[in-house]
């Protein structure tokens, strides 16, 4: 019984918690974003989630747990990062190069 307690605090099963704890308030935070800077978070956010309930459901060896749960971090950091910049930087960088060349030139131009 002491421990499952330890475990359960301490093991795999907290830090699983954490990262669903803050997978769900990163998906509250996309939420209140424009809608297309929704639309990309959104789908980053359904293959982080993916990778939780894998990681709550099925058994896996120690390593492969721990590739998952890093992989997890790294991706959420990187949603994390995308959500603190503004919608304009946001929207060119993930505009196609010629595009956004196209926009500067109007930009020079005016």
């Amino acid at each position: 019984m002491l421990s499952s307690l330890f475990g359960s605090l301490f093991g795999w099963g907290r830090k699983i918690r954490k990262l669903r704890k803050r997978w769900d308030r990163l998906r509250e935070k996309t939420l209140k974003k424009e809608p297309r800077m929704r639309a990309i978070l959104l789908s980053k956010e359904d293959q982080i989630e993916q990778s939780i309930a894998a990681l709550e459901e099925r058994r896996l060896t120690r390593a492969e747990r721990a590739r998952l749960a890093r992989a997890v971090e790294l991706d959420m950091a990187e949603v994390r990062a995308m959500l603190k910049e503004k919608p304009d930087e946001f929207q060119r960088e993930t505009q196609p190069a010629s595009l956004q060349q196209r926009q500067e030139k109007k930009e020079e131009q005016q």
